[in-house]
């Protein structure tokens, strides 16, 4: 069906779909972590897989469909999350703000689920790839936004970071299209995935 509600049949409870594509995610970004810890100076592992994040981000929204989805899938991402968050940036390097700050960030994975949740339902007139590539760029774009706020709010020495917040307050002209085209075509590989999916009955 194209326009309206996504509606694609599957064998997998709701809740096993955002799970899976949950830790989907939080392996996606794991390796952009380990490419970045492993000497790749300059880069940030939110820019180097926008489209594998948003792939894994779309893809239980769409599969699912229903509101909420986006929220919950990138739940094991924010607990998992927290306690490097906790250990390192709080405790061992006091570099946060203050204890509230964990929460903050913590909590900020989840509000980029809801943008996607948004992104969505407003395209909800529009054809499903199309609905899919536009809640893809809204998860980058999303990222962007709150790496950018993060980075520059939350920390007590922002410039401590200086090789992560120049991409997105120096050179976002770059970072930002990026990021959401590269969402863009996340989000249309979670379609086609998706499709492929509903056409086996898995």
């Amino acid at each position: 069906m194209e326009g309206g509600e996504v509606m694609i049949s599957t064998k997998w409870k709701p809740w096993a779909v955002i799970l899976v594509w949950g830790l989907i995610l939080v392996a996606v970004l794991m390796v952009g972590a380990v490419i970045e810890l492993a000497g790749v100076s300059g880069t940030c592992m939110f820019v180097l897989v926008p489209a594998f994040a948003a792939m894994a981000a779309t893809y239980p929204v769409i599969k699912v469909g229903r509101f909420g989805t986006g929220v919950l899938t990138y739940v094991p991402y924010a607990v998992i999350g927290f306690v490097p968050l906790l250990l390192f940036d709080w405790l061992q390097d006091h570099s946060l703000r203050g204890l509230w700050a964990v929460f903050v960030w913590t909590a900020s994975s989840p509000l980029i689920g809801l943008c996607a949740d948004l992104a969505f339902a407003a395209a909800g007139r529009l054809s499903n790839h199309a609905r899919a590539m536009i809640t893809g760029a809204a998860v980058e774009a999303a990222t962007f936004v709150v790496m950018l706020l993060g980075m520059r709010y939350l920390y007590v020495d922002p410039t401590a970071a200086d090789s992560h917040l120049r991409l997105f307050d120096t050179w976002y002209w770059f970072t930002l299209p990026w990021m959401v085209a590269n969402g863009a075509f996340g989000g249309f590989a979670a379609h086609a995935l998706a499709r492929e999916a509903g056409a086996r009955g898995t």
